[in-house]
């Protein structure tokens, strides 16, 4: 972050990201039990951060937060609050701009519906901290941006007015990273590898021994060679086959210009680096969202129907592999998706939404 001019700030007590990856994958046996799972989570760490967020939040003009995260304690201070989210589910709606008031009325009673249980952890939390009841968004203009491309997620009618799709954030390319020696010779050896990661899936040795067997076995019987992106293997690092690069990480801009294609877990920003690069992928979700995402992508045409993480053989991938290696289609359609996203420059848009922001606000 410092290389970006930002400085980061720590706040509430430390996460074992192991044990939450676990909690999640277990809690994500339906989307509507890891989405619970999931606000839990959210509002039992914000209570821990609460005040550390007041004493940060007071001597900033403004708070930039992810959904929900740092709403409440920016309207305690009196301070205006726009929201990035990821989950355009539980943004603010407005049910009288629709014509159609049938449509409407079934919007209404769906949204109070799924509403009731999911806005409830929120309400206790506002409840908790002094403020209850809703969000009051009428202190200042309203702003909520879904750093998503408009192909990907679509303009609800019903969302408040200043609801904005802005395209991916992207970072600018480093420009200081030198691939070791050994990577080189890897990606240039034959015909260009497949990138596998999970991201923050796997963090432990234990938790990697039986995927990496099966990943191995896949790409064996494909016929392909890979860069596995894994924290730590432990002792699997004596089993490494040679047609297999492992790393604990590589800076994906630089690294998706070297691979066919990706078998990933589908989380956020694996997909959107994923998508940019114009590659095809094999989803293999472990938890809810990444469930979402991936079907979305793959009725797009983007990538492979997704694999069951709980049922997966090699020859399971194996098939998808060599399917999505020869699928020039879903090739040329990834591409065309990859242009697409690198035109909407969807950071370049957030800078202006959020200039135009501070102009209506010093009015």
């Amino acid at each position: 972050m410092k290389s970006y001019g930002l400085q980061h700030i720590p706040i509430g007590r430390d996460i074992d990201i192991n044990y939450a990856a676990r909690q999640f994958v277990e809690h994500s046996s339906n989307n509507l039990k890891g989405f619970s799972f999931a606000l839990h989570f959210i509002y039992d760490n914000l209570r821990d951060c609460h005040e550390d967020l007041l004493s940060r939040l007071s001597g900033f003009d403004l708070v930039i937060g992810h959904g929900i995260v740092g709403e409440a304690e920016a309207e305690i201070l009196d301070k205006p609050f726009i929201t990035v989210s990821i989950a355009p589910m539980g943004l603010a709606r407005d049910y009288g701009k629709s014509k159609n008031k049938l449509s409407d009325l079934a919007a209404y009673v769906s949204d109070k519906i799924t509403g009731s249980l999911f806005s409830k952890p929120y309400l206790d939390y506002r409840k908790e901290m002094g403020i209850p009841g809703p969000a009051q968004k009428e202190r200042f203009p309203y702003l909520a941006m879904i750093p998503m491309p408009a192909f990907l997620q679509k303009t609800n009618p019903r969302w408040k007015d200043k609801t904005e799709i802005t395209g991916y954030f992207f970072a600018p390319t480093p420009v200081d990273y030198s691939p070791p020696e050994d990577l080189v010779r890897f990606i240039g050896n034959k015909e260009k590898p497949i990138l596998v990661t999970f991201g923050s899936m796997f963090h432990r040795p234990e938790q990697t021994a039986s995927p990496f067997k099966t990943i191995c076995d896949a790409l064996d019987r494909s016929h392909t060679r890979a860069i596995l992106i894994m924290p730590d293997l432990g002792d699997n690092t004596s089993a490494i086959p040679a047609n297999v690069y492992v790393a604990k990480q590589i800076p994906y801009p630089w690294l998706l210009d070297h691979v066919t294609l990706a078998v990933h877990h589908f989380g956020f920003g694996t997909t959107a680096e994923v998508l940019k690069a114009g590659l095809p992928s094999i989803p293999i979700p472990h938890i809810f969202d990444q469930k979402i995402r991936s079907s979305q992508v793959h009725k797009l045409g983007l990538a492979h129907k997704p694999l069951d993480m709980n049922k997966l053989d090699s020859e399971t991938l194996s098939n998808a592999i060599i399917q999505v290696k020869n699928d020039t289609v879903m090739s040329e359609k990834c591409r065309e998706a990859g242009i697409t996203i690198s035109q909407e420059n969807g950071t370049q848009k957030a800078v202006k939404l959020i200039n135009d922001y501070i102009t209506r606000l010093t009015r």
